[in-house]
């Protein structure tokens, strides 16, 4: 793995009429992955956000309460996983 650098962006999380937008800071590698982004302990705490690798999903509430639900898709991810 490769480390690139950091870089901090603006992110806006979305389902819906439920939406959120923080600043948050990624580091940036030169990896193979199935993933897009993996957030790291304290983003997620910081975003009370919950991850369920089982379900493939994570949810956090929005600023008014409502709920953000970002979804993968097992198809993707298994067709990321058979190019390697």
């Amino acid at each position: 793995m490769e480390v690139r650098g950091h870089l901090e962006l603006r992110t806006t999380f979305t389902y819906g009429a439920a939406s959120r937008i923080e600043n948050i800071r990624y580091l940036v590698v030169n990896a193979p992955s199935a993933y897009n982004i993996l957030l790291a302990r304290p983003t997620l705490n910081r975003l009370r956000a919950v991850a369920s690798t089982r379900h493939m999903k994570m949810k956090l509430p929005d600023l008014g309460g409502k709920v953000i639900t970002i979804k993968s898709y097992q198809k993707e991810a298994k067709k990321f996983m058979e190019i390697k």
